[in-house]
Parts: structure tokens; sequence; C-alpha cells
């Protein structure tokens, strides 16, 4: 059988999450096409085009089309989210995570309670911090200029300050409450911490559960603001937090099996 070319629209090019991409497409025979433009890309036919939307203005007008058959998109959009033809997966992590060579940890074996490694340019995010340095002395917390700085910590580094963290805070991304650090925890073992919704969207019961949708109870910590967060896991007892974490493991096991068979299922409809 030929396989099925999937455009992947990547604005900068650095192909950041392309092992995750490829993850969620190896049940199906594929040729990934990375591009920044729809200009000069050969005929195509019958072909998925993968759409993410951080600032959510993507118009999609092009879903009411007879000859779209599906949209698979990052990022939750409240107009088109029960639409039948779009379904939405989560970001996932960046490109070499997976391939870094450490043991998982229970959760007992990690040394350090949370982290936090990125940029903090926005005041929930030094919110967040601020409030998590109250619960625990043990962690890390790790700041630099900006996305993907060169002061920031390389792949590796993050991958194995993940594996040794009980918990992992996953404050709101740049322009949306989305962000890699979720998912990149879920991949790690760690459990994530994260709130409800940010203050200019508002999902009930969370913007998780849109995300995850169909999933009532997710099994990692989400607080209606951060002091709430840190408040849940003083209340946690070491069994419960074992719990989450098997819990956590099998829920992110279960989700990309999840997504692989809507992108399975969804690419065959292009080549009937």
């Amino acid at each position: 059988m030929t396989s099925t070319k999937v455009i992947w629209f990547d604005v900068n090019l650095d192909k950041w999450e392309y092992d995750w991409i490829s993850e969620l497409l190896e049940d199906i025979e594929t040729e990934i096409i990375v591009t920044n433009t729809f200009e000069n890309l050969p005929p195509l036919e019958n072909c998925p085009i993968l759409l993410s939307d951080e600032n959510v203005m993507e118009p999609m007008e092009y879903v009411h089309d007879p000859n779209c058959k599906f949209v698979a998109r990052n990022y939750f959009h409240p107009f088109y989210h029960l639409h039948p033809k779009v379904f939405v997966f989560g970001l996932g992590y960046k490109t070499g995570f997976t391939k870094v060579d450490d043991e998982f940890k229970t959760f007992k074996d990690r040394e350090l309670d949370w982290c936090f490694a990125g940029s903090v340019h926005n005041d929930k995010r030094k919110e967040a911090i601020e409030k998590f340095k109250d619960y625990s002395g043990d962690y890390k917390l790790h700041t630099c200029s900006g996305f993907n700085a060169t002061d920031g910590l390389s792949t590796e580094e993050y991958r194995k300050l993940l594996n040794n963290c009980k918990f992992a805070l996953c404050p709101q991304g740049q322009e949306n409450m989305d962000s890699f650090r979720i998912y990149e925890a879920l991949e790690a073992g760690a459990v994530p911490v994260t709130i409800k919704h940010s203050q200019h969207m508002i999902i009930e019961p969370s913007y998780w559960h849109a995300i995850f949708y169909g999933d009532l109870n997710l099994p990692f910590v989400i607080g209606a603001d951060w002091d709430d967060a840190v408040n849940q896991l003083k209340n946690l007892k070491i069994q419960d937090c074992e719990k989450m974490q098997s819990n956590c493991q099998a829920f992110w096991s279960r989700w990309k099996t999840t997504w692989k068979t809507k992108f399975s299922k969804n690419i065959k409809l292009l080549r009937r």
C-alpha cells in the first residue's frame, strides 16, 4: 500500500515534537512532510493536515467542506470541540525526550518532591513557583530566559530531572493553558500539578477535561488555583501518592493508544 502523506504545518521548522507525531502515526504507513507554507507543495490528494493553534485563531471554515474528512488539532477550541470531524490530541513531548537512557523510578525512589524548569514569563508562573516553595524544601528550580533558550536545560537534563521528581509543576504555556510540560511529566512518570484553567478561557470542570475528553476523574493534581493545588499535595498520604503515580502511568498509556487509534481510523477514511 502506498504511504499516506501527512502535512505537518510547523511555523519554525524545528520539528520540536517530531518523535511524538511519529509515535502517534507508527501504526500507519505515512510520510510526514514538514512545512511552514502551503506554497510550492507537490500535488496532494487525500492528505491529512496536523494543526497546532496555540492562539485559537485558526478559522477552520474548511471543516464544513464535504471533502474535509477530519481535523486533528492541538489545543481546545470552544467552537469546534464537539464537531464530529474534529478531534484534539495532546501536545506530547520534545524530540529526543523518549530516547534518554534513564531508568524509570517509582514514586518513593524519586529524590525531589517537585521541580520546574523554564522561563518565568508571567505573574502566574511566578505565583505558582512561590506557592510551591512553601510546600517542600526538596525541589529543583531552573529558570531560563525564554522558550528553547540556550540557558535552559537540554532535553536529556530535563528528562532526567523529571525522572527524579515526584511532582512536576505545570503552569500555563505562553499563550494558552496547555503546554508540553504536562505530557512530558506523564511520559517521565512524574505526577503533573496544574490548575483548572487560565483566566482568559474558563472551561468546566477544567481545561484538561476538554483535552482528555470523556475522563471525569483525571489522576493528576488539578487545583482551583495554586493555593488549592499546594493544599491538595499537603493532604496526600504516601500511599495515595504512589497510587496516583500508578494511575497516571495507566492513564497516559491509555490515552496514547486512544489517539493512535483515532489517527489510524481517520486516515483509513482517506484511503477509501
